[in-house]
């Protein structure tokens, strides 16, 4: 996403990382305003379903460590999966 002058000194100004803008859109509430625009932001409601859908993601992680798959990328097809020896 392109950024334009005015929101890099604001993000500085007011600590925002870019990386933030990215959370934001994507876990966002959106809000069509006037002009064309569109608002984004995180909501309590947002910010609650983020953490649920991040701890069942952790819970995940610890499951699937030694997992894997195969694909094949010009298909987009999984082949196989398996425990990869550690």
């Amino acid at each position: 996403m392109n950024l334009t002058q005015h929101c890099l000194v604001r993000c500085k100004q007011r600590g925002v990382k870019e990386t933030s803008i990215e959370i934001i859109k994507s876990l966002g509430t959106k809000v069509t305003k006037p002009g064309g625009v569109c608002e984004y932001f995180i909501s309590r409601k947002d910010k609650q379903e983020a953490i649920e859908v991040l701890k069942k993601c952790i819970q995940s992680l610890d499951r699937l460590e030694g997992k894997a798959i195969i694909i094949d990328e010009d298909d987009n097809e999984v082949i196989t999966t398996y425990h990869k020896i550690r």
